[in-house]
């Protein structure tokens, strides 16, 4: 076996497997319940983990997963929201936590498991592949399997670069930011192969849609995941957001405050952080709940 290190996105892996653990049931009329095997959801996680180890023949796995509070929700209330509107498997947390506590599952503050992942691949020493699903990993430079669909893509730095600013001109609306109207992967790319693949291409196509220079910014902010560079691993904490390339020292106060809200130490309880739907649990809701305790009857009461 190699000492190559698998970079899993635990994520999808306790998405899938709490899915495959729910069934439903009719009992009578039109009374449906729904309930979950945890026993097979930890399974299937297992033979997930024990595939990609014999396929890529390596025995060393980090398994990443996604913190509830996200920094890009501070940037843009918009990211990820439409996902507030979807129920989600109802032992999910139960998975995740499962992963962390019995199979050494990784969780950083204010972090997905994306920035995570790309952070260790651009950081770590020895070789690490990427396994996920997500087409985001083409912009992290390495080596990124795609299991769903059995490819394998070898992205240079530049090349890795690149595909950033192409999904900064598109835009990601599964993900809650547009980019420039009208313009997808492919007209994007034409655009960047004509003009170059630099960030004054970029800006031209914004401000040709009547935006502007902060619109594009933002939406490299929402793009891009964050490098070794980007994070300062004395203090776990974001030590800045990605710079255009072509940035001067004045060139800096184009970041605007809202850029630099989210580097250094966060406050936890931040509602700006955590998605917002009026059926999240808050930072409160968590505080809240450790006053009360359980009868046997099932109701509330307060200590």
């Amino acid at each position: 076996m190699s000492k190559t290190t698998l970079l899993i996105d635990a994520d999808v892996l306790a998405f899938e497997s709490s899915i495959v653990a729910e069934q439903s049931i009719n009992w009578k009329d039109d009374m449906w319940t729904v309930h979950a095997d945890m026993a097979l959801a930890k399974a299937r996680v297992i033979n997930r983990i024990e595939e990609f180890k014999k396929n890529l023949k390596t025995d060393h796995v980090v398994l990443c997963l996604s913190d509830r509070a996200n920094f890009r929700r501070k940037l843009n209330p918009d990211y990820k929201s439409n996902r507030s509107k979807s129920r989600l498997p109802i032992i999910l947390r139960q998975v995740k936590q499962w992963i962390i506590d019995e199979l050494g599952g990784i969780m950083w503050a204010n972090l997905e498991a994306d920035d995570v992942i790309s952070i260790l691949a651009t950081d770590m020493d020895e070789e690490t592949i990427v396994v996920s699903i997500d087409k985001d990993f083409k912009s992290v430079p390495g080596i990124f399997f795609d299991y769903n669909k059995g490819e394998y893509h070898h992205p240079t730095e530049d090349e890795a670069d690149n595909f950033h600013l192409i999904q900064t001109i598109t835009g990601d609306v599964t993900d809650g930011f547009k980019g420039v109207p009208k313009m997808g992967p492919v007209t994007a790319k034409k655009a960047l192969e004509k003009d170059g693949y630099t960030w004054e291409t970029v800006v031209n196509c914004y401000e040709k849609a009547g935006l502007t220079e902060q619109d594009a910014l933002m939406n490299a902010w929402m793009a891009r995941l964050l490098r070794a560079d980007n994070y300062c691993f004395r203090t776990n904490t974001i030590k800045r957001l990605w710079i255009p390339k072509n940035y001067q020292t004045k060139d800096t106060l184009k970041i605007s405050q809202q850029g630099l809200s989210v580097t250094g130490t966060l406050d936890g309880d931040d509602p700006a952080l955590f998605l917002r739907s009026p059926y999240a649990v808050s930072p409160n809701d968590l505080k809240m709940a450790e006053s009360f305790t359980e009868t046997t009857t099932g109701s509330k009461v307060s200590l």
